[in-house]
């Protein structure tokens, strides 16, 4: 599993690596942990998008109001 994938192609590939028989136990943590941080990472890129939105929505309005 590729940490550069796509979150949700990760999220996708989850139980056929965990459910593999040969897959060891060490393996199993470190491949669930992988992807709850490449979420983790997903979560915070998307908080600063979603804020950043908010923050240029305020301007142009703040804008649009001043120009009247």
């Amino acid at each position: 599993m590729e940490l550069e994938d796509d979150i949700l192609d990760l999220i996708q590939a989850l139980p056929a690596d965990i459910n593999d028989a040969s897959t060891t136990t060490e393996m199993k943590f470190l491949t669930v942990g992988s992807v709850l941080w490449a979420c983790r990472d997903e979560i915070i890129y998307l908080r600063k998008e979603v804020e950043r939105l908010r923050n240029d929505g305020r301007r142009k309005s703040r804008k649009k109001m001043y120009g009247m």
